[in-house]
């Protein structure tokens, strides 16, 4: 099978859909599928290149932090236009879109142009929802019914889609998968790589916060947690990550930065809060480094692959009861889920890992038998050749019966 997927992002660039297709692409070429991408352009990063196994094309028509709605007017006849010729390149017998439910319904209406007048099946993977009165949300819904199929990734996602009118039976949950050979188990020989890498960690309780740093993954409430933890840990040290390449629809980004770093300031925190950016692949490390995770969003987080990167790691996470957070995260069992907003809530559980060390560890070996058991690579890409292979079907039954 010939697959063409798009999205606004690919690793260098970092964020949980962009982990999600640096795994999803290369298995699928190892179950004989010939898949093909194309992403938005990433500083240092080549115009096409061969990332295991699957073709990738980047064209900055296709990269969010370049484009405003006006611009993508402006320019949608380059749009179209690129659009089709990744296609007529790689000829796909489906075409598969990671959030393109949302930001721009020009490159919407290039997709269903070229589903009408070549016949090519449209599958979404909705990683996400949007506000009710967001204009472009609101304007995309109008499309919903464009998709043959629609991949939600947990289902908090599916029910907020059939709210906003997406067919219910249209609709297929697929929970993401996490490579547990890259998100593995700490092993001796990263201690010494740690003490070299990261000198800063040294002596220090480690805390891990992986999301990209702003105010929607909680970042500011970590802050102020940490600002009560040390109290009775003062050697505490809460990681944030994820300031440098991410997707950032609206520079916002730079401004979240800009409030969480003055926060640590008047909290009297710089001691106890290291911030840099990690690439991703110096992500797996740096999870091994921790002793346990944090990810307080402040949003209904739609699933948050960082927790099955946590847990994998054999590192307890402690999270917001938000989206389909709670549907992964085991509360008392793999980490533990708190009310959204509440730091109290949140240092309370981070202290009782940091008094307990055996309580931790025995979290983080059931957080990984967990994500062996339900959220693997294999088990996220054979979900999602079930559903092309659904698609293809009835695609065929509709040929049938219309001879």
């Amino acid at each position: 099978m010939r697959i063409a997927q798009l999205h606004w992002a690919f690793p260098p660039v970092i964020g949980g859909v962009e982990s999600h297709l640096a795994m999803l692409g290369p298995a699928m070429v190892k179950r004989n599928c010939r898949v093909s991408l194309l992403t938005g352009s990433a500083q240092g990063a080549a115009e096409k290149e061969q990332y295991g196994g699957m073709y990738v094309q980047r064209s900055p028509l296709m990269d969010l932090n370049g484009l405003t709605p006006e611009k993508i007017l402006e320019m949608s006849g380059e749009i179209r236009q690129e659009i089709n010729s990744f296609i007529e390149l790689t000829r796909p017998d489906l075409i598969h879109a990671h959030n393109m439910h949302y930001f721009s319904p020009v490159h919407a209406d290039v997709l269903y142009e070229i589903k009408k007048e070549r016949g090519i099946p449209l599958v979404l993977t909705a990683h996400n929802v949007w506000a009710d009165d967001d204009p472009t949300w609101q304007e995309m819904n109008k499309r919903a019914h464009i998709w043959d199929a629609v991949i939600a990734v947990s289902n908090y996602i599916k029910k907020e889609l059939v709210r906003c009118g997406y067919e219910e039976d249209k609709i297929t949950v697929v929970h993401h998968g996490i490579d547990l050979d890259r998100f593995s188990p700490p092993a001796e020989r990263d201690a010494e790589e740690i003490k070299i890498k990261y000198p800063e960690f040294e002596g220090r309780r480690v805390i891990f916060h992986p999301a990209r740093m702003s105010l929607d993954k909680g970042c500011h409430i970590s802050v102020k947690a940490v600002s009560i933890i040390r109290k009775e840990f003062p050697e505490v040290l809460l990681v944030l990550a994820g300031t440098g390449k991410t997707v950032d629809w609206g520079s916002h980004q730079h401004k979240h930065v800009n409030k969480i770093m003055k926060m640590v300031d008047e909290l009297g925190v710089k001691e106890n809060v290291f911030t840099r950016f990690f690439a991703w692949d110096e992500m797996p490390l740096v999870y091994r480094a921790a002793e346990f995770c944090v990810y307080p969003s402040c949003f209904e987080e739609p699933f948050g692959l960082a927790m099955l990167e946590s847990m994998a790691s054999e590192r307890p996470i402690v999270v917001s009861r938000a989206g389909g957070m709670p549907e992964v995260v085991h509360n008392g069992v793999t980490g533990f889920v708190v009310e959204m907003g509440s730091e109290e809530e949140l240092a309370d559980r981070c202290l009782r890992l940091l008094q307990d060390p055996a309580l931790c560890r025995k979290m983080g070996r059931q957080g990984r038998i967990m994500v062996e058991r339900f959220w693997t690579r294999d088990i996220m890409t054979e979900a999602t050749l079930a559903v092309y292979q659904k698609v293809g079907q009835e695609k065929q039954a509709l040929w049938i019966s219309a001879m």
